[in-house]
């Protein structure tokens, strides 16, 4: 399959990526994984199906997790992979305030030396660590697994994080407005 992944530098914090297949999915979730910060957290933002669950499995299996146990943890909220580096998995769709945030433990977990991925993590930004990084998942109508993906760093470490895996990325997928 042809590599057709581009990614476009928006300022310098934001890249704008678009994504057409599973395995550009898998490129992109490979190379964040492979550059993860401890502690650090991935907010994820994105309709039902825009791909949030694909790319913590992609993620998740890189740093060393069975990708048939993991899933989206609706139902459970908090699933915690043995991996290196450890993972949390934390889903706030069904978090139903603030309180109830807390109440899961999610500051215990964001403090802890794992590298933590938030589903709907824009329900509670309030709640997010100052330096994060955020991915958000926007399907396209052209293709089904074509996914635009806005990627935002909002400190300097979340910074060095996004620069160094995007420039893990095949050069090919590197637009011309990065260097």
């Amino acid at each position: 399959m042809v590599n057709r992944m581009l990614v476009e530098k928006l300022s310098e914090n934001e890249y704008c990526i678009d994504i057409f297949s599973l395995e550009e999915c898998q490129q992109l979730a490979v190379a964040i994984a492979k550059q993860s910060i401890v502690p650090g957290c991935i907010a994820l933002v994105g309709t039902l199906g825009a791909g949030k669950t694909q790319f913590t499995r992609f993620f998740a299996m890189e740093i060393g997790a069975n990708p048939e146990e993991v899933s989206s943890p609706t139902f459970v909220l908090l699933h915690q992979y043995q991996t290196t580096p450890p993972l949390c998995h934390v889903d706030a769709y069904r978090i139903g305030d603030e309180d109830e945030f807390l109440e899961i433990g999610i500051e215990e977990v964001l403090e802890n030396d794992c590298v933590t991925i938030i589903e709907w993590a824009d329900r509670f930004p309030d709640l997010l660590p100052r330096d994060h990084l955020v991915l958000h998942f926007s399907q396209v109508e052209s293709g089904p697994h074509q996914r635009r993906i806005h990627a935002i760093s909002t400190g300097p470490y979340s910074q060095a994080w996004l620069t160094r895996s995007l420039d893990r990325l095949p050069s090919t997928t590197r637009s011309q407005d990065m260097s």
